[in-house]
């Protein structure tokens, strides 16, 4: 799964087909079509994650800049400069982390 994943990273990735690899894997967007949509066509030119978690809690996290910005936010070509996973223990790790450092403070 990690090097199909990997295959994201690179230019002129369509949001669709991305969007596409990654449901097939277990991973979807916490939005719905017309949130998705919107998203994705309201992006700015810089540097930008957005986050697929699977039911399990764990998330594919991409971090992009917008290529070519389409009406219909599918259509919008990126360019996937980085493709990270995190597991469920990963992210309560990181969590209790954070809790521990403010308690700290």
């Amino acid at each position: 799964m990690l090097k199909r994943i990997q295959n994201i990273k690179g230019i002129g990735k369509r949001v669709r087909d991305i969007n596409k690899a990654l449901n097939q894997e277990g991973f979807y967007l916490p939005w719905n079509d017309s949130q998705i949509e919107l998203y994705f066509r309201s992006l700015k030119q810089e540097m930008t994650t957005v986050d697929w978690n699977d039911e399990e809690g764990n998330k594919i996290r991409l971090i992009f800049t917008p290529q070519i910005i389409k009406e219909d936010g599918y259509d919008t070509t990126i360019n996937v400069i980085e493709v990270e996973y995190y597991t469920i223990l990963q992210i309560v790790e990181q969590i209790r982390k954070q809790l521990h450092a403010q308690k700290q403070s």
